[in-house]
């Protein structure tokens, strides 16, 4: 069988910039369902044929490049997972209600371990980390019927001291309750209603704010950027734009934004679309048969284009499919 070729064309941007060198892009090709290729923004290709045992031992946590002992401590049961900017961590709460905490930064070698004792006031099981600021990752209790009468606090660890401890918050959560972010004393949560409605509130010690533009029905992924005092909320992209918002929690500023797409053959089928919001960027997918899969790459913020391009291939008798991107 005839091997596809690939051809990557850059528009704007450089491929060897950090934003996007890691980027990978997998097709596969339908009639040898085994056989995929792996492609970067550089040119570069990689063929990948599974079997029926690679099946079984493949990695699902999302962390395939990470050195062994973190893939190992990540494929435990009950690992509570968060990633920000790059860097991944995995929490699990032994049997003693200790804690133990692992992080990995994509692209190095480097795992920092962390074993830390039982926190106060953990009568829960569960537990999410949700910002990452500085040297402090902020932790809140999920799942748990004890919560129900409401807590005032969340931990936070301490990664250069190795420590836990309670911080207290302004009002009570329920278990219905979200954090989303915090700056500073201000509090970004979203709470589900009894009638299954999704509501967001800034909240401090004195006041309370709804965040009204926040609960609309499509937007589908909320993301700490810019050392948690910035909330990207993304909407999910059209054929013709990408829109999204952003909240700034320093000025209280809702900033709107969209970009409008290039026009294409309105004739041209488009078969695969995505939007992923990661490292303060949104990064663009869009597949049709006729073009390829272009790529686009916008700062979350600024709305400035950090990359565009195309990935072009061609293989006699048979027709690749985009399965997807992966940050590595």
């Amino acid at each position: 069988m005839e091997e596809p070729e690939f051809a990557v064309q850059t528009i704007q941007g450089n491929p060897d910039d950090q934003t996007v060198k890691q980027l990978q892009f997998e097709f596969n090709d339908p009639e040898a369902y085994r056989t995929k290729y792996k492609v970067n923004l550089m040119g570069k290709v990689k063929k990948k044929q599974s079997n029926y045992l690679s099946g079984l031992t493949m990695d699902y946590s999302g962390v395939s490049k990470a050195p062994r002992e973190f893939r190992q401590f990540m494929n435990q049961e009950e690992i509570s997972k968060y990633e920000q900017d790059k860097k991944v961590f995995g929490l699990h709460v032994n049997e003693d209600g200790s804690w133990d905490l692992q992080s990995w930064k994509r692209g190095t070698e480097k795992v920092q371990t962390y074993s830390l004792p039982k926190p106060a006031e953990t009568k829960g099981i569960y537990y999410r980390p949700f910002q990452q600021t500085k040297q402090k990752l902020y932790v809140q209790r999920i799942g748990d019927v004890v919560q129900k009468p409401g807590t005032n606090h969340i931990y936070v660890i301490d990664l250069k001291k190795k420590t836990v401890q309670l911080m207290d918050l302004p009002f009570q959560l329920t278990e219905e309750d979200e954090v989303l972010a915090i700056y500073q004393n201000r509090v970004l949560y979203r709470k589900m209603t009894n009638d299954a409605k999704t509501r967001v509130y800034l909240r401090d010690n004195s006041t309370t704010t709804r965040l009204k533009l926040f609960e609309v029905e499509d937007m589908w992924d909320t993301r700490v950027i810019d050392e948690g005092a910035v909330v990207g909320m993304t909407e999910n992209m059209t054929e013709t734009k990408i829109k999204w918002s952003t909240f700034d929690l320093r000025t209280k500023q809702f900033t709107q934004h969209r970009y409008d797409l290039p026009k294409r053959d309105l004739n041209e089928v488009q078969r695969f679309a995505s939007t992923t919001l990661d490292n303060g960027l949104i990064y663009a997918l869009i597949e049709t048969k006729k073009i390829g899969t272009s790529i686009l790459v916008l700062d979350a913020q600024t709305e400035e284009v950090r990359y565009e391009g195309t990935i072009k291939y061609d293989m006699p008798k048979s027709d690749l499919q985009l399965n997807g991107m992966t940050i590595n």
